[in-house]
């Protein structure tokens, strides 16, 4: 009797083909093709954004430096209005017309020396002084060490 041998047929699984030796080095070729390429373009898309961005801040600047030179010309401007605001003959008609003020007339100033005494003073202690102006005027000397005699500066 003849016995046919028995063969055992290959299941799907079992067959792995054998990549050939040059499909390795196009796969690797392709990926490192493809990272190349995105590198390349995540730095021009970097450079790109950076000289945006380097335009924008030189536009800001130039807006920023016309908007200084505006202001430093408002302050000239407000500087030149105080400066004609504070004329002494502006201050002068202000002051008599809408104050009333009138200008000094000449008058001196006398002076008294500490241990001087008037000849008007013992009177003055016998007779208290009765208006404000005299009990000023009467003060005066306690505080004031020396007063020197000088005209009107007008």
């Amino acid at each position: 009797m003849v016995v046919a041998e028995q063969r055992r047929l290959p299941i799907e699984s079992d067959l792995k083909p054998e990549p050939a030796a040059g499909a390795n080095v196009a796969v690797r070729k392709c990926a490192v093709l493809t990272l190349v390429v995105l590198a390349g373009f995540a730095l021009a898309m970097l450079y790109t954004y950076q000289t945006t961005r380097i335009i924008s801040l030189g536009y800001q600047a130039d807006k920023m430096q016309s908007s200084i030179s505006d202001l430093q010309s408002q302050n000239n401007q407000m500087e030149l209005e105080v400066a004609e605001l504070q004329t002494p003959e502006r201050v002068e008609q202000i002051a008599t017309t809408k104050l009333g003020m009138q200008d000094p007339q000449d008058f001196m100033v006398a002076s008294f020396s500490p241990g001087q005494v008037s000849p008007q003073e013992p009177q003055a202690k016998a007779k208290a002084p009765s208006s404000w102006s005299a009990r000023l005027l009467a003060v005066i000397p306690k505080f004031v060490g020396r007063a020197e005699a000088s005209p009107s500066t007008q």
